[in-house]
This record gives structure tokens, C-alpha cells and sequence, in this order.
């Protein structure tokens, strides 16, 4: 028996669809920077402390540069990724010189700053396409230091732009926007996740 949907339940079950994806997206990128963190305290001794909310952010923009990493150089071990990995997040998300100094040395003394200064490369060439696709937005920033919360995006980008191709309303846009807010936790307010989704979608759509 065939079943025939409507042209708004055909939307729904993309939309419900590309909801479930989301958080996958979330889900994965949390525990990804879960992982890089205790592999680095189990593998070198290096405790770093992040607020469990920024696990999204983070490995929202450097998981995708750990991936490149992978499949570009499979001569790296996971111990060297984790490692390059790590440097970069010490790089984007903290302030602590010391510790990313530390870092670094371990990198030269394994012999990966060429592949770290890769990785390092990818990164920037990220964050400012990142950036630029942002302003584009028209997004009031007060701080360009603080634009790097929006790199939980990365990985959004994607599906946001396969919703700006439904016809979805303002409800099914604040729906969305609440999703996405309850993963970043207190990062964002509810308005700033709601403008930002909204921006988004409506960008692709023009």
C-alpha cells in the first residue's frame, strides 16, 4: 500500500529529519572534545578545565580540522592527532600561554610542527570564512574575540541551508532555534540563537 504524504507533511518529516541530525551534529562534537581532553590527561599528563557547554563550540571548528588531519596525513597516529587537536584548541580557546607553550613543545619533540602548522593554517582559513560568512549576516559583534562562539556553525551550516530550501514559518524556525539554544546551554540568549538561525535560513534563501 502506498502512502501519500501532503506537501506540509512531506515538509515536517524533512524538517524533523534534519532536526535529528542536529543533534547528532551536537552530540558528536560534545563528546569529541570530551575525548581529546581525557586523552590528553591520560596520554601526557595535562589537565584542561572547559565549561561543558563550550564542548559544542569547540569541537564544532576543531573537530572537522581533526577529520582533515586524518584523512589528509594517515601516517599520523590518534595519539598525534589528539595532539595537534589539542594545540589548536589551546590555540582558539584559552588564554593560557603557558600551557599552550607546553604544547608545543611536546609537538617539536615529536617532530609534528609541520603538520601542527598545517593544521594551524586550516584553521584560520576556517575561522575567517566563518567570520566573513557572519558579517554577511549583519551581526553585531562586541568583540571579534567573541565571534569564536559561533563556530558550533561549522558543522550546521549544511542543514540550515537544506531548510532555507522548505517553506518553513516563524514557528517552525523558533522550534528549531530552541533545539539549537538547549545545546549551547548558557552561551547565548534565547533571542540571539532565534536571530541567528533565522539569519541564516534567510540568507540562503536570497
Amino acid at each position: 500500500m502506498d502512502i501519500i504524504l501532503t506537501e506540509s507533511q512531506y515538509i515536517k518529516v524533512l524538517q524533523e529529519s534534519k532536526e535529528n541530525a542536529m543533534s547528532d551534529i551536537f552530540t558528536d562534537a560534545k563528546n569529541f572534545t570530551k575525548k581529546i581532553i581525557k586523552d590528553v590527561k591520560k596520554q601526557f599528563g595535562i589537565d584542561f578545565v572547559f565549561l561543558g557547554t563550550w564542548g559544542s563550540v569547540i569541537g564544532g571548528f576543531v573537530g572537522p580540522i581533526s577529520k582533515y588531519m586524518s584523512g589528509r596525513y594517515p601516517n599520523l597516529t590518534e595519539t598525534d592527532i589528539t595532539l595537534i587537536s589539542f594545540g589548536i584548541i589551546l590555540t582558539f580557546f584559552s588564554s593560557n600561554k603557558d600551557k599552550l607553550r607546553e604544547v608545543l613543545e611536546l609537538i617539536k619533540e615529536k617532530k609534528l610542527i609541520t603538520f601542527f602548522d598545517r593544521a594551524l593554517s586550516k584553521s584560520y582559513d576556517l575561522r575567517d570564512a566563518l567570520f566573513g560568512f557572519l558579517e554577511s549576516l549583519n551581526l553585531t559583534f562586541s568583540k571579534v574575540s567573541n565571534m569564536i562562539a559561533y563556530t558550533f556553525l561549522v558543522p550546521l551550516v549544511p542543514i540550515l541551508k537544506d531548510l532555507s530550501d522548505l517553506s518553513i514559518g516563524e514557528k517552525q524556525i523558533n522550534l528549531l532555534a530552541m533545539g539549537v539554544g538547549h545545546y549551547l546551554g548558557g552561551i547565548f540568549t534565547s533571542q540571539m540563537v532565534y536571530t541567528l538561525v533565522k539569519k541564516v535560513i534567510d540568507r540562503f534563501k536570497s
